[in-house]
């Protein structure tokens, strides 16, 4: 096409100078005119040129915007595929959130009324925990006292005992001549028992007192003079042979009575003996030393029993204090 553009100037430019008469100053115009077409065409040839060049790369880069855009294409239906399925993913996420949200509201709620009865039943523990440890603290004080109050028992119980060891001791040794004449002096149930027989002091269905029985009182009166905090029990027995006397006297009682009276006022001749301390007792036939209905038991039984006892004023108000 440049080519025909060209050929067809050339033409023109001949024809002119054939047909025409020109100046020599025309024909120099002409020919800078034409000089001017001729390097403005090798101009419009070189940018032609350019502009093919471009139009290839052009063409090139079309080719791979058009690859990179159909790429973009199958990218752009993946992420839309990606979104969807994203979109869905979100939608049940967000359905199982509220799902869950509600479970936990719910079981936030039975958590909470399971910790309030929790926390009061913890309450009432721990009331009745200090309730149970000051009632502890209390029966601990109380058994400190009690145990005191035993060791206080048991310290004037082993004083009693010995006092009573100490008794038994002083009673058999004022006593120690009248052994043979049936007179014994034991211990029991922390007593000092002074036995006399029948032989030693009355004479058969008699209250009245024998001079070796008056002696032996003497002696045992002695003793008690000496110690005021023994308090005295005399008790009467008698067999179980009814007695067949006369006057006041009627049976075993009355002889038992009789005799234990009688022992008192032979005992209060010792006028430093307090008659408050003594107490006469007749027991009759029933309180048996041997059971056995035969001649020896029998006058084992008729005998009159001296107790002595340590007076426990102090361990009575322990007692009373309990």
């Amino acid at each position: 096409m440049m080519k025909l553009f060209k050929t067809s100037i050339l033409f023109l430019i001949v024809a002119f100078i054939a047909t025409s008469c020109v100046t020599k100053s025309k024909y120099k115009e002409l020919d800078a005119k034409y000089q001017k077409c001729a390097d403005d065409l090798n101009y419009t040839n070189s940018e032609k040129i350019d502009f093919e060049n471009k139009n290839k790369d052009l063409a090139v880069q079309i080719v791979t915007l058009k690859a990179q855009i159909e790429q973009l294409k199958e990218d752009t239906a993946s992420m839309g595929r990606r979104i969807r399925i994203a979109e869905r993913n979100l939608t049940k996420t967000k359905s199982d959130y509220d799902e869950l949200l509600k479970n936990f509201a719910d079981q936030n709620v039975t958590f909470i009324n399971t910790l309030q009865v929790r926390e009061k039943e913890l309450e009432e523990k721990e009331a009745h925990l200090t309730e149970l440890q000051n009632d502890l603290a209390r029966k601990d004080k109380e058994m400190e006292e009690k145990e005191a109050r035993l060791t206080e028992l048991q310290n004037i119980l082993a004083q009693k005992d010995a006092e009573v060891k100490a008794l038994k001791s002083k009673v058999t040794n004022a006593l120690k001549g009248f052994e043979d004449y049936g007179l014994a002096v034991y211990e029991k149930n922390g007593k000092v028992y002074v036995s006399l027989d029948e032989k030693l002091l009355f004479a058969s269905g008699s209250w009245e007192i024998d001079i070796r029985g008056k002696e032996a009182l003497g002696e045992l009166g002695n003793v008690l003079a000496g110690d005021s905090n023994i308090n005295v029990v005399i008790e009467g027995h008698t067999d179980n042979v009814p007695y067949r006397g006369s006057s006041n006297v009627k049976d075993n009682w009355d002889l038992s009575v009789m005799r234990a009276t009688a022992v008192v006022k032979e005992l209060l001749k010792n006028k430093g003996i307090n008659p408050q301390r003594i107490t006469a007792s007749g027991r009759s036939e029933y309180l048996p030393v041997d059971p056995v209905n035969t001649k020896e038991a029998r006058a084992r039984n008729r005998r009159t029993e001296i107790i002595l006892t340590p007076k426990l004023d102090e361990l009575f108000k322990i007692i009373d204090s309990q």
